[in-house]
This record gives structure tokens, sequence and C-alpha cells, in this order.
């Protein structure tokens, strides 16, 4: 098949660039012709929390990709549609996760809708994180002409069935597992004198942008109560915060856990942000609020036990083999137990199988590339 994915690539920074480097080249390895339409620009400078959109560092892709689309500049809108006509292709996969492309969205998905292009959905969020009812609005708003949607957690689905055309297919298929940073063939002994990190202690990594619905104030409550029970435990907190840093520095102040906490508060480029997850023993995600998380496919990639909340679990993480225990989310003394336990090989599932890094790719490609939208399902 001719496919064009539409989305953000390195060297945009985060998880979903990531995940859309990874989606085009599993693709372009099945042996279709695959072209990225990604973005000229993204959000301007005042609406983006973060130091910089883009990391250099990162690898380029082996996938042909244009740098094109843009939310606010029609003409660019005009330039991608003409670049999907030119190329013919028999399907578009059009990623969706922030309202604040809904204006550009809407309008590219009517032209392609209209030329009668095989177009697939893939929701990342339906709405975006913290959002309010407005955010609602403009998902309904941008995606009322799509057809066929591929989310990837039940929860998610239904959220966006909420919004969408009822006569609309909706699939799902889990987000897969991916390891996309280079190895540093280093013991973790070196890898942890390389960064700097406790060489005896027990490791628990949070990795990714520092956003409330993150939980990580939970999850430095829970650091006080293992100090309290004598824990050796050592919280790494890698990533950049896209909120006050100073509010999570008074919160370690208070609780008196500096020496059982290090803070990188920066975003970690390609080239380094392997090392944290090569130094790590457990992987915490205490999230409050979402219903996937691109960082917990990343550390099962590594094969680290995970600690989770049970607002980010699938079939994938939940018949995880390598060691994963769920508690409630927001619940300070059920995360206190589960790392204590998890550092102790001590885990609350047993699962019999699991999709590993190379199969796991399977289902969400197969819903791709296999599913199409029903005939009553067009909308007139």
């Amino acid at each position: 098949m001719k496919i064009i994915l539409i989305g953000p690539m390195p060297p945009y920074r985060g998880g979903i660039a990531r995940f859309s480097a990874s989606l085009a080249e599993h693709l372009l390895d099945m042996g279709h012709d695959v072209k990225v339409v990604s973005f000229r620009k993204q959000y301007p400078k005042l609406l983006y929390p973060g130091k910089s959109e883009k990391d250099h560092s990162q690898s380029t892709s082996r996938v042909p990709t244009v740098f094109l689309f843009s939310p606010l500049n029609v003409m660019d809108w005009s330039k991608t549609y003409r670049q999907i006509q030119d190329y013919q292709p028999d399907l578009v996969i059009y990623q969706w996760w922030t309202t604040f492309w809904a204006p550009a969205t809407s309008w590219l998905i009517h032209k392609i809708t209209k030329a009668g292009i095989n177009t697939k959905i893939l929701i990342h969020n339906a709405f975006p994180h913290e959002s309010t009812w407005i955010d609602k609005k403009l998902t309904a708003w941008a995606l009322r002409e799509a057809v066929s949607f591929v989310t990837m957690t039940d929860a998610e689905a239904k959220r966006l069935r909420t919004v969408v055309n009822p006569r609309a297919e909706i699939i799902t298929a889990p987000h897969p597992v991916y390891r996309q940073f280079p190895s540093s063939d280093l013991s973790k002994v070196e890898v942890r004198k390389k960064l700097g990190l406790p060489l005896e202690a027990q490791i628990a990594l949070f990795f990714g942008f520092v956003r409330p619905y993150k939980g990580l104030n939970i999850l430095l409550e829970a650091m006080g109560k293992l100090k309290a029970q004598g824990s050796c435990v050592h919280l790494v907190i890698a990533g950049e915060f896209w909120q006050d840093q100073a509010i999570y520095e008074k919160q370690i102040a208070e609780l008196g856990i500096h020496d059982m906490v290090t803070v990188r508060a920066d975003y970690i480029p390609d080239s380094e942000a392997g090392l944290y997850f090569e130094a790590a023993d457990i992987f915490v995600a205490p999230y409050l609020d979402g219903t996937q998380s691109g960082s917990v496919k990343l550390a099962m990639g590594y094969g680290l036990p995970l600690v989770l909340t049970d607002v980010v679990t699938d079939n994938i993480i939940l018949n995880y083999q390598n060691g994963l225990s769920v508690v409630k989310s927001g619940d300070i003394d059920e995360l206190t137990e589960a790392i204590k336990k998890s550092c102790q090989g001590i885990f609350d599932t047993n699962p019999t199988s699991w999709a590993t890094h190379d199969n796991s790719w399977k289902s969400l490609l197969d819903t791709l590339l296999i599913h199409r939208p029903k005939v009553d399902c067009q909308l007139q």
C-alpha cells in the first residue's frame, strides 16, 4: 500500500514524535510505501511550556518525511492537501491528541473525505490532559466528518464515542511496546556512575514531562512514607517540568527526602534517555488521569518492573511478565506498599503471557491496515 502518516516526527520532542517514527518504520519494514507529512510548526511559543519543541540529537527517520503542516497557516493546509493528492495514497493515517489542531484538522479531514481518500484517525488522546468543556466541543467539530477511528485503550474509545458521529467505526488496539533509545552497552553500575546516581540503592524511575495529571506529588508523599519505614529506595525524576518546579522542591523539603530523590529537571535527549532506564530497578507511573502512557511502554521495552495506577492499564500491560503492581489512582498508602514490595521482587499479578517488543505492534498495524469503515458509516 501507499500510506501517508500525518503527525510530529523527530527532531520534534516527546512521546508522540517517537511513536510516529516507530510506526512509520514498522510500516516501511512491512513493505509498504510510506511518506510522513510532519509539522513545519507545532505550537506558538506562548502556548508551549517547554524550553524547546525540538531535540536535534535525535536520529533521523528512515522514512521520507516532509515538514509542511502547521496549525494556523491556511497556506500550509493547502500545501499538505496537495502533497496528499500528488502521492495518491491508499491510506492516510492522521494522528489526533490536542484540540489546538482543531481548525487545521477539520479543514484537512473535510478535503480528504470529500476526495474519497481512505483515512484512519489514530487517537492518542480524545481530549487533551487537563481538558475543559470547550475541548469536547472542539474535538466534536474537528472530527465530525471522520468515519474510522483507532484508539489505544477502551477508556479512550468510550471518551471518543461521546463526541463523534454515532455511526463511526471505533476499533481499539493497545499502545505497542517500543525501545527507541540507543543502548549504552554499560553495566548498571557503570551507568549509575555516569549519571551520578547511588550505586547500591533500589532506584525507582519517574520519566517524562512533569504535568499535574501524572501524580508526582502523590509519588513524593509515598517516598516520605518509605523514608519513615527505613526504606533505601531512591527516586529519580527525569524530565522537563511543565509547571512550577518550586512546588515539588518545597514538597521534597517539607517531607525531608532530599537524600532519597534525584531531580534532573530538563528534557532528556534521546542520546541520554536510555541510560535512565538502564540505571533503574523499577518504573513508577502514579498517574491521576489519562488512559495510556508511552513512558510505560518504553519501560516495558527495557524489561523494567512496573508500579502504576489503574488509569493507565491495558491488556498488554496487565499480561506483562517482568513484574507489575497496579494501585488505585491517588492512593498514597497503596503506592507506598507497591513500591516497597516491587523493590523486593514481590508483585501483585501473575500473568501468563505478554506481547513482546517485536509482536506488540501487530495488533495496531493490523487494525490500521485491515479494518475499513462500513458503507453505512459514511456521513451524508
